[in-house]
């Protein structure tokens, strides 16, 4: 990524906080224990001292005033390590659906907290086993909601739910919801990639008028919160893929096979090279977008899906390549590697997988 001097120490102060703090091993920690937290309170601690939750937000409203390109290096660090936390799900996504969807007043209440990271806030959406925006769930005659959402990331430790449902006039609504409450039950379950996600369950909840988001057009401002999460994502599986990368490139130059190293056979410098290109193009996609942000324009679907569907195919091509290019040992879980190309698949399904961008892409052009 393209950083100015402030974004670069930034990104170098965030990767030796990792270093020390969340190594990729601090993952299989909280993978292996099954009483173990979705991240670990204590990191997340620190990382708010330290502005990360404000890194994007402008001087004027209490934040750092890295920007968008800042909190994107933030995420490339993050996201190279395998590092869990609510940064995405809350900071960037729960955040953004108040920014967009709230009133004045409810986003003056319940911002602040969020975009500082001392309340946990998730988005349930998602009532398919792939990616769907439109809310089948509905609210009923007497104001409650019944039925479920499925893969709601960091629900055991939200402080907040925001859930999409269609009002009893058709509308498209989202709810805030305090938790814990009285019909609401949350079932955690580990996903392959070693990350918590839940199932939450509606039985007749009751929702008061005041708790419905407020704003203009919420289904253009929920839509325009997904975009900003899908671009934040792609930052960190571009960290995600180029650490991969990196790792493999390293254990070409150790390993020797037939007395030589085995990175010096030609065919896989050119396996390496055309994983490397592909790289790089997807990378270019996600500084667009990021850049794209920091602008504020009024529609991010072309950037964003450009975006995710490029580093989509970039990050499962090159965990495929590391696989094999690690020989049997790429599938033991005694290396990385299989973390990586675990968290590959769950990011390429979350926001859309690269099929579905490509299709809003090419539907935005009529094609």
């Amino acid at each position: 990524m393209v950083l100015n001097e402030e974004q670069q120490l930034l990104k170098d102060t965030i990767a030796d906080f990792l270093d020390e703090h969340a190594p990729t091993s601090a993952l299989r920690e909280l993978r292996d224990n099954p009483d173990a937290p979705a991240w670990q309170d204590m990191l997340w601690q620190q990382l708010c001292e330290m502005g990360v939750p404000a890194a994007a937000q402008p001087d004027s409203e209490g934040g750092l005033g890295f920007g968008w390109l800042g909190q994107g290096a933030i995420l490339r660090e993050m996201g190279a390590r395998l590092t869990a936390s609510p940064l995405i799900s809350s900071v960037v996504f729960a955040a953004a659906v108040v920014r967009h969807c709230a009133s004045a007043e409810q986003a003056q209440q319940w911002l602040p907290g969020l975009t500082e990271g001392t309340e946990i806030g998730c988005v349930a959406f998602q009532e398919k086993s792939h990616f769907h925006v439109d809310a089948q769930l509905a609210e009923g005659p007497t104001g409650t909601i019944s039925g479920q959402k499925l893969f709601v990331p960091g629900a055991s430790k939200a402080h907040s739910l925001f859930v999409t449902a269609r009002r009893n006039n058709g509308d498209f609504g989202i709810a805030r919801i305090n938790l814990p409450l009285h019909g609401v039950e949350i079932a955690e379950e580990l996903l392959f990639d070693g990350n918590r996600y839940a199932q939450v369950r509606f039985d007749q909840t009751e929702i008061s008028d005041v708790n419905w988001l407020q704003g203009t057009d919420i289904e253009a401002g929920f839509q325009r919160a997904i975009d900003e999460a899908t671009i934040a994502l792609s930052a960190e599986m571009i960290g995600g893929a180029r650490a991969l990368l990196t790792q493999t490139v390293d254990y070409l130059c150790e390993r020797e096979q037939f007395g030589v190293k085995i990175g010096s056979f030609q065919a896989l410098q050119h396996r390496c090279a055309q994983a490397y290109c592909q790289l790089e193009l997807a990378e270019s996609a996600v500084l667009s977008a990021l850049t794209a942000l920091d602008s504020n324009p009024t529609d991010l679907r072309d950037t964003a899906s450009r975006a995710k569907a490029l580093v989509s195919d970039a990050y499962e091509h090159i965990s495929n390549e590391a696989v094999q290019l690690h020989g049997g040992m790429g599938v033991t879980d005694e290396m990385d590697v299989g973390l990586f190309l675990k968290r590959s698949r769950v990011c390429n399904q979350m926001f859309g997988d690269a099929n579905w961008h490509r299709e809003r892409f090419a539907s935005l052009r009529g094609l």
